[in-house]
């Protein structure tokens, strides 16, 4: 398993280690051989009765919640219509102008 330190030279000479997102995952040494040392000690006693495993959380999906809301609404393909129109309209006026030879 890869992990990423933060090493710092502290201007006591020391040298400081620590696990990047977990803040109390911190160490110092007199060279940064010996604090990387120390990270490896500390990290291994905090997980030696424990796991890592993964968490889903659910998250709302408005967007989602709202799928087939116009499903039977009677304006619904008018609009649909009306819109495509528009972008069909406006595509063509923002729309760069291809080369002859990359023409659909």
């Amino acid at each position: 398993m890869t992990m990423y330190v933060l090493i710092e030279n502290k201007p006591t000479g020391r040298v400081t280690a620590s696990l990047i997102g977990w803040p109390s995952m911190t160490v110092q040494g007199n060279t940064e051989v010996e604090a990387m040392n120390a990270l490896r000690q500390l990290i291994a006693s905090h997980l030696k009765d424990a796991r890592i495993v993964p968490l889903d959380i659910e998250t709302e999906r408005t967007w989602l919640q709202t799928a087939g809301v116009f499903k039977d609404d009677p304006f619904a393909a008018e609009f649909d219509e009306l819109m495509s129109g528009y972008r069909r309209e406006h595509d063509d006026e923002n729309s760069p102008e291809l080369p002859q030879d990359h023409a659909a």
